[in-house]
């Protein structure tokens, strides 16, 4: 019958031939929409940038250290705690300091009395040797005499020096050491947020030794690292794409508002140093200041939490830059 009859050898090539054109030609056309769509991508997202993950959040940020040594009394902060400018932290030890006070206030006060006495011995040289002096015109007095007078004056004088001279050495030993009493009370530099406590109460400090850390959030800026080969594309004042990691919907607006001077790398711990024979060139980074200008958010009055540190990828803007 025709439903059983066998296909003929010209209509199974037939087949063959066209299945063997779809496994070719279906790959060919998925690489080629590929293709396009990588070519689109590349012309509306990468053409007129160049971007980087080698970015952070940065922010200004101070040591507060010690001017002297001393013993943590109290620590009126703790990590997290918000503080401004000219708030007192840290309260040292200052019972050595407040005896030092009492004894120098006592040595200006006997110094003091020195000085009246001093004085009192001052006057009765002087009429002494008036007196010498007049006897002496008019030969009453020998010069033995006279020379005596004469030289007791200046004792008087020398011991009067003496005692002001001392009145004044001491009153800069109470301010030296009430100077030492101020520095027993540490104040904020900044207004910003405490990031990290680095001794308790109790320790003892050394002079220059840091206590606590503490960040100005409310300016904070982008530290993004570019390669050398991409600085000749990027302007002062380029608008910036800023996204966070931490917030992955939300992105962010800024400019480029400096260039650095040197690469990241002159920054180590140990420079490189490219004068040995062994060389291998290595692509270095320069650090880049990018501000942090608006949120792009239909939200924009939301609260994001940014922190120094957090990683963020730019791309910056370049299209007509040479």
């Amino acid at each position: 019958m025709e439903e059983n009859r066998m296909p003929s050898k010209d209509e199974s090539e037939k087949k063959v031939k066209l299945y063997r054109k779809k496994r070719i030609l279906i790959p060919v056309l998925f690489l080629l929409i590929a293709a396009i769509l990588v070519a689109v991508y590349w012309y509306m997202f990468l053409r007129d940038f160049v971007s980087t993950e080698d970015a952070f959040l940065d922010a200004d940020q101070v040591g507060v250290s010690s001017k002297i040594l001393g013993r943590i009394k109290e620590l009126t902060k703790d990590e997290g705690d918000r503080v401004t400018q000219g708030e007192l932290l840290v309260q040292l030890d200052d019972s050595d300091l407040r005896a030092q006070e009492a004894q120098e206030k006592e040595n200006i006060s006997l110094n003091q009395e020195n000085v009246s006495l001093a004085k009192i011995n001052l006057q009765r040289e002087e009429n002494d040797f008036r007196r010498t002096d007049a006897l002496f015109k008019d030969s009453t007095v020998s010069w033995d005499q006279f020379d005596h007078a004469e030289k007791a004056l200046a004792i008087a004088r020398a011991q009067y020096r003496i005692a002001l001279a001392l009145v004044s050495t001491s009153k800069a030993k109470l301010n030296v050491v009430q100077t030492q009493l101020q520095n027993t009370k540490i104040m904020s530099p900044m207004t910003g947020v405490i990031a990290k406590k680095w001794v308790m109460p109790g320790d003892v400090v050394q002079p220059g030794q840091t206590i606590f850390t503490i960040y100005d959030l409310q300016n904070l800026w982008v530290t993004a690292n570019f390669e050398e080969t991409k600085l000749s594309s990027i302007r002062l004042n380029d608008p910036v794409l800023i996204s966070v990691d931490a917030h992955p919907g939300i992105k962010f607006e800024g400019r480029v508002t400096l260039i650095g001077a040197v690469t990241a790398s002159q920054f180590s711990l140990i420079p490189p140093n490219n004068a040995s024979g062994n060389f291998t060139k290595v692509t270095q980074r320069v650090p880049i200041k990018i501000s942090i200008e608006r949120k792009m958010t239909a939200n924009k009055h939301d609260p994001v939490m940014l922190l120094p540190g957090m990683s963020v990828e730019v791309k910056i803007r370049i299209r007509g830059n040479k």
